[in-house]
């Protein structure tokens, strides 16, 4: 969107990870106080009050900015963001990253001109909806791992493991160990700020980062990537091409991201680790067993990114630009 000259601005919520992102990379943000709604129901009444609200301050935010379209993306924020814009005619689009849709997506979807999906079997549970894939940074595509490795100052072969960015204790606590003696290759860890202070290593070729603002080189630089399912991390991995170990958080809501592996591991694309059989000797072990198959790495790697979407985040800018003049009623 920027590099077609267009204005782009965020809703977002003051405890979401956007506080520090979206103004860092330049962009305005429109902070909102939301909270989830899980938990007792004191907690479930504000989280609705604060919902409300929300939309009420939305609608000042669009009367403003008088936008050409309304984008949603998940998140508190998105609800009442693509409820005011409805209301008030602006032309709203719904981006539904999982494979299972949350609550408050199936919710905005009803006020949608159209959803957009990433995995197929999404739009079963939702009106109007398109499969675009997953929009994912240009620069993931074709990175150069020579470039990575020399950047990075790291010696193959190469083993990825990413915690995301609030942490997965269980593999952080597995990797932490599995990996912190000595070995033949390098790993790097991406560990979350939360689980971060837990975590230890002796040995000098295994990393452990709290965060990295882009994952792009560290993916170009990979052999192998451990990784929870989260739609983002997966297609980040597909758009660098590299042969993963999927480890879906048990938890999530609707049981999504195992739903987001299977579509994956089901094509050869992947292999499954379930959480619960995640521990040092287990998660080392197959590690190893990859490395040691060039041959399945590769047939992994192709596979994979036969699957990525490089063109997604194109045809969201096309479907929003193209809003333009198409109000809808309230």
């Amino acid at each position: 969107m920027r590099a077609r000259d267009v204005t782009v601005e965020f809703v977002g919520s003051t405890s979401g990870i956007e506080q520090t992102l979206v103004p860092r990379e330049g962009y305005t943000l429109h902070a909102l106080p939301l909270q989830g709604f899980a938990g007792n129901p004191l907690k479930q009444a504000r989280a609705a009050l604060l919902s409300l609200q929300a939309i009420l301050d939305c609608r000042r935010i669009i009367q403003k900015l008088k936008p050409t379209s309304v984008l949603g993306v998940g998140g508190y924020a998105s609800a009442p963001a693509v409820v005011a814009a409805r209301a008030l005619g602006v032309p709203t689009f719904l981006h539904e990253q999982n494979s299972v849709p949350g609550r408050l997506n199936r919710l905005a979807s009803r006020f949608t001109l159209e959803t957009l999906v990433t995995f197929p079997s999404a739009g079963e549970s939702l009106g109007r909806s398109v499969w675009v894939g997953m929009p994912t940074r240009a620069s993931i595509f074709g990175a150069s791992r020579e470039e990575a490795l020399r950047e990075l100052d790291l010696e193959p072969p190469v083993v990825v493991v990413i915690g995301g960015s609030g942490g997965a204790l269980r593999i952080n606590l597995a990797a932490a160990e599995a990996f912190g003696d000595t070995t033949p290759y390098s790993v790097v860890q991406v560990s979350g700020r939360r689980d971060f202070p837990r975590l230890s290593t002796e040995n000098p070729r295994h990393r452990i980062l709290e965060y990295v603002d882009d994952i792009g080189p560290y993916l170009a630089a990979a052999d192998v990537v451990v990784s929870r399912a989260g739609a983002g991390s997966l297609f980040d991995v597909a758009a660098a091409g590299k042969a993963a170990i999927l480890i879906p958080f048990p938890y999530a809501t609707g049981d999504h991201q195992l739903h987001n592996a299977a579509y994956f591991i089901e094509r050869g694309a992947a292999e499954l680790m379930p959480d619960a059989g995640v521990d040092a000797v287990s998660l080392r072990r197959r590690v190893e067993d990859l490395l040691r198959d060039g041959e399945r790495r590769e047939q992994m790697a192709q596979q994979i990114k036969s699957l990525a979407t490089p063109h997604a985040a194109g045809e969201v800018a096309d479907k929003l630009l193209r809003a333009r003049g198409k109000e809808q009623g309230p």
